[in-house]
């Protein structure tokens, strides 16, 4: 980190917390090896020896599988660069140096330390029948071999229902971030022209904090407030979470807002109960429209609009958005329409009331100068309350007439309307951009298709475009970058394993432990109601090269049982993979364990970034060690079975030869 430039912050430090489960599992296959051979009787020196060098290939397998999977990160670009690749170079070299301690360290410790251990009281007999458990786990492991189609086909079956499950329910292609489900959350963005002064902003944040204190539901609100703008947030208990209080809060807020001229005010709603299907949030779903004739494109997005609006579960339906957070298109402005009927019985005229109105919204202007002190100064006396003039006080805004003398409300001759105008014209590739955003209140996954529905059903003249464009979700740049390094991460891992195991059917039985963690995967999201995010994506890259260690040790160790020992396949799966549960199971549970607090503290599934990343290592490290030692002997039957007949068959004549006297 020092060399590279790094420094310890929120992703190094998570890659750091990723590694402690990592880092030891080279050490645990070594010790566990060597532990193995000093209980067969062989001398401590012998066993630490021979135990390194039986799995040293495998060790360096296995590392290097993990290793090479993060080496496709240096290849990602922009925001996805800045975030993994230290994240990536962390855990990459953690796992180098834990492979350095592995082969040095590790034997001359366990040397040292098993010579002190006496074994000769703990050697069985070899005809002492093994524990049951072993006797239960090698018929297990027989029947996948008689029938591997049949485990395999199970695997199958899995891997279907759990994708089934993941693709229905759980929300995936977003971004985290703060806005995640976390607490339920209001906030109120009170946003004033250039220039305003602080006094009118402060009393804006006051009106709205005098209705929040007559909520005994709101649990706290704070508030923040400059001349130009006011950032209110209101929290809520854990108890209403995923009721419909917080919405219905937001929703009088929102009516609220709509008190007030000259000035924009915004409510949004953020956490489990908006998001989670309550409803009540910033619009979360935009459609872009394209096209080089502006009316056109706008009667498109109108269109659509209307169409959105028939759904009971769309609000806020904007066809002048520019789909941000922050910023919009639009613009808003306040219309006075004069009935003439009701005018006409006032004896008033629409110059009258013009009048009167720009006098009540600008104030009565009487330019002139004044000299002050020797400099000459401009002059203009406006009406008391020009500044802080109100719908609700334009509505009631009496207007002198000759038959009354209390005059007549506006609100009795003319309706006071707010409008929503374009406020400024977006062109990309010379063609007009025309941007709809709406609010979709309820789980994401239905969100999504009810906007897939909607596209399907839209006919566009020759020439226009119109393409989904999901404010929270990553770009397709950033898509296209991922799936990049996933193919190039699992050509790597094949090229890894072909070479030491020097063939390309075997390397085949590791690849296939990928889609075996993928059921984990898919439950885990599903269970945990988590959303499969843009660091879960990553995660899975991580995990590729993570879960076929475990099948890399296993294969390994029955090659070496038939090169060696000359074991038939049967019994060398048999024999491998049953001497090979010990320490495939122990790698495996130091590796969720290590990662288990990353999750086990946060506020809810969404809350951290590294949540998604340790979801999906967990889940994918559970569902393939159990598999591995279930499916992969059957895997690696059914890859090597063709072959094992063609070599038994040319020993056949070989056997049957006479010997020469």
């Amino acid at each position: 980190m020092y060399f590279a430039g790094f420094t310890l912050n929120l992703l190094t430090l998570m890659g750091l917390a990723m590694g402690f489960g990592l880092v030891v599992d080279n050490a645990i296959v070594v010790l566990e090896n060597t532990y193995r051979r000093r209980m067969a009787g062989e001398g401590a020196v012998e066993a630490a020896t021979h135990g390194a060098s039986d799995v040293m290939l495998a060790v360096l397998a296995a590392t290097g599988t993990t290793v090479v999977v993060l080496i496709p990160f240096v290849y990602l670009q922009g925001e996805l660069r800045i975030f993994y690749v230290p994240l990536a170079l962390v855990v990459g070299i953690s796992l180098l140096a834990s492979l350095a301690v592995a082969f040095t360290f590790i034997p001359s410790l366990a040397a040292r330390i098993l010579t002190r251990m006496r074994f000769a009281d703990r050697h069985r007999d070899a005809d002492a029948r093994p524990p049951l458990y072993t006797r239960l786990y090698a018929g297990l492991i027989r029947f996948s071999l008689r029938r591997p189609w049949v485990t395999v086909g199970l695997a199958v079956l899995a891997l279907g229902g759990s994708w089934y499950l993941f693709d229905k329910y759980v929300n995936r292609g977003v971004i985290w971030g703060r806005w995640g489900e976390q607490r339920d959350a209001i906030v109120i963005y009170i946003m004033q022209p250039r220039g305003e002064e602080l006094a009118r902003t402060d009393e804006l944040a006051r009106f709205f904090e005098d209705r929040l204190q007559q909520m005994p539901e709101i649990e706290r609100f704070t508030s923040n407030i400059t001349p130009d703008r006011a950032f209110i947030r209101v929290t809520f208990p854990d108890t209403l979470q995923y009721s419909a209080i917080p919405p219905a809060i937001k929703e009088q807020l929102v009516q609220y807002s709509l008190l007030f001229g000259g000035t924009d005010v915004r409510v949004q709603g953020f956490g489990p109960s908006f998001y989670g299907g309550g409803g009540g949030s910033a619009p979360n779903y935009s459609i872009k429209i394209l096209g080089y004739n502006y009316e056109e494109v706008r009667l498109i997005a109108e269109d659509l609009a209307s169409r959105l609006r028939r759904f009971s579960r769309i609000r806020e339906v904007d066809t002048n958005s520019a789909g941000s957070f922050f910023q919009r298109d639009k613009a808003t402005e306040i219309v006075v329409k004069v009935d003439r009927a009701r005018l006409s019985l006032h004896d008033l005229s629409t110059q009258d009331v013009v009048r009167y109105v720009a006098a009540a919204v600008y104030g009565r202007n009487q330019q002139g100068q004044v000299r002050v002190a020797g400099e000459e100064m401009q002059l203009a006396v406006k009406l008391t309350g020009a500044r802080d003039m109100s719908v609700l006080r334009l509505q009631d805004l009496l207007i002198p007439t000759t038959g009354s003398r209390e005059g007549v409300r506006l609100s009795d001759i003319a309706t006071v309307t707010e409008r929503q105008v374009l406020n400024q014209v977006i062109r990309e590739d010379q063609q007009y951009q025309r941007i709809v955003s709406y609010e979709f209140r309820g789980p994401n996954k239905l969100g999504d298709r009810v906007l897939e529905a909607v596209l399907a059903a839209t006919t566009l003249p020759p020439g226009y475009s119109i393409e989904e464009r999901q404010v929270w979700s990553w770009s397709q740049e950033e898509k296209e970058a991922i799936w990049g390094v996933t193919i190039v991460a699992i050509i790597l891992i094949y090229m890894v394993t072909a070479a030491v195991f020097e063939s390309l059917r075997q390397p085949f039985c590791v690849l296939l432990t990928v889609p075996m963690a993928l059921i984990g995967v898919f439950l885990v999201f599903f269970y945990a109601n988590a959303s499969f995010t843009r660091e879960a994506y990553i995660g899975v890259i991580m995990m590729a090269g993570i879960v076929v260690n475990n099948a890399i040790l296993l294969v390994d160790h029955v090659n070496q049982l038939r090169r060696r020992h000359g074991l038939a396949l049967q019994d060398a799966l048999v024999r491998g993979t049953i001497e090979r549960v010990r320490p495939i199971l122990m790698t495996s549970l130091t590796t969720i364990f290590g990662l288990l607090p990353l999750v086990l503290f946060a506020e809810s599934a969404n809350a951290n970034i590294w949540n998604a990343l340790a979801y999906t290592l967990i889940g994918g490290l559970s569902s393939s060690t159990i598999l591995v030692l279930s499916v992969t002997p059957a895997l690696y039957f059914m890859l090597e079975r063709r072959h094992e007949r063609r070599r038994l068959a040319g020993l056949v004549p070989a056997l049957a030869a006479p010997t020469p006297a």
